[in-house]
């Protein structure tokens, strides 16, 4: 069985909008024991939604879109994909209705370009959209099925839990996929990449995908024998075990947020460079509030010398600055651990240092840990890179201790 997503909306081929749509139908299908095979993102145009629905129909079982179901006239998916199959769109009352009760309990009056919201193919199924007022569709056609979704995630994610899933499981086999995942850090992708092929089993299906730091490498159980994989994972661990962040598809947050929560550690945050950003990656964490105290954003020397109650500190001096802003951070939030964050973000560099140039300072009052690191790309990728390092940085120190 071969699942295709159609993804239809001329601002995602422009740039304006990020196509989230795709990773969250591929994790999702992933998870559930299905693969996504293949993946068209088209402009809102007749033409080119009738040749990709063509594409996706010679070679799936299955095909899902996402986008042109709103109530613009450029909004034309469902009547599209129902003229290519020859059906008539036909007025859902009920579904009229609901709309127009929907409007009136917010204290408006429904436009009537909304009404061609509530026409659905001939012979279709109507699927309920909780999170807005397009209903998905799912239509039964020679052998194939097709559903058509709305394109707003907030809609679109709840469709393929609540209708796709269970369809595909309930009529549908599931894929014999067997995937092992193991996340790096300080690896860099061609070494690590001339190392493992030293001992990886011939035959051996793996992936390499770097980003922000963080190298994923995904292996495929079923392409080697048990004993040979087992053994390969072991010898992972032997050579890479201080570099090896988790044997899961995880996020770094995550696991400094559930490291924290099992040893019970109230922790707090200085941060400069990231200006909030390590603060925003930690509260993802559910029941952090727990743990996390507070966090200073120190973005400006001025604010940094009001945190120290010191006019005059050593600002070009940054691992003097570094630990004294944690201890700072200690004594007014009384944590067991703080960590600060300076840097260079650029694209110009405000201090003595390089662009690129971060200080970590890491304490529990009796063990400090001060570094320095260079973190390369452009602004944005420096600021997530210094998020990622600073949280890897953090996972050792806790990891060292407890």
């Amino acid at each position: 069985m071969k699942i295709g997503f159609l993804t239809i909306g001329t601002e995602i081929l422009l740039g304006d909008t990020v196509n989230t749509n795709l990773t969250n139908l591929g994790k999702r299908l992933y998870d559930a024991g299905f693969k996504l095979d293949k993946e068209i993102t088209i402009a809102d145009n007749e033409e080119e939604i009738t040749d990709a629905m063509s594409f996706l129909l010679d070679r799936c079982d299955v095909i899902v879109t996402s986008g042109g179901l709103g109530p613009t006239e450029d909004d034309i998916t469902k009547e599209v994909i129902s003229k290519s199959l020859s059906l008539e769109l036909e007025l859902d009352e009920t579904h009229l209705e609901w709309m127009r009760e929907r409007w009136k309990s917010r204290g408006l009056i429904m436009p009537d370009t909304n009404i061609k919201q509530a026409f659905i193919p001939s012979g279709s199924e109507k699927l309920i959209n909780t999170q807005g007022t397009a209903p998905g569709i799912r239509i039964s056609n020679n052998g194939k099925e097709i559903f058509i979704l709305p394109g707003p995630p907030r809609e679109f994610v709840p469709l393929v839990e609540d209708e796709l899933l269970p369809f595909l499981s309930e009529n549908f086999e599931k894929n014999d996929m067997d995937y092992q995942f193991v996340l790096f850090f300080n690896q860099a992708e061609s070494s690590l990449a001339a190392e493992i092929d030293k001992f990886k089993p011939e035959g051996l299906d793996i992936a390499y995908l770097a980003s922000k730091g963080i190298i994923k490498l995904r292996f495929d159980r079923n392409s080697v024998s048990k004993n040979d994989f087992d053994n390969f994972i072991n010898k992972i661990d032997e050579v890479f075990s201080d570099d090896i962040l988790a044997y899961e598809n995880i996020s770094v947050e995550k696991v400094l947020g559930s490291l924290i929560a099992k040893n019970d550690i109230k922790v707090s945050y200085v941060e400069s460079i990231t200006g909030g950003l390590l603060s925003s990656l930690l509260v993802k964490n559910s029941g952090i509030s727990k743990y996390f105290y507070g966090s200073d954003v120190v973005y400006t020397n001025e604010a940094k010398a009001i945190l120290l109650k010191d006019e005059q500190p050593d600002f070009e001096n940054w691992e003097e600055l570094c630990h004294s802003l944690t201890f700072s951070s200690l004594d007014k939030y009384e944590t067991d651990i703080s960590l600060t964050i300076l840097g260079e973000a650029g694209p110009l560099s405000s201090s003595k240092y390089s662009v690129g140039t971060i200080f970590i300072c890491i304490s529990n009052g009796d063990k400090t840990v001060i570094s320095d690191h260079k973190m390369n790309g452009n602004r944005d990728e420096i600021l997530q890179r210094s998020a990622n390092k600073a949280q890897w940085e953090l996972i050792k120190f806790i990891k060292n201790l407890y």
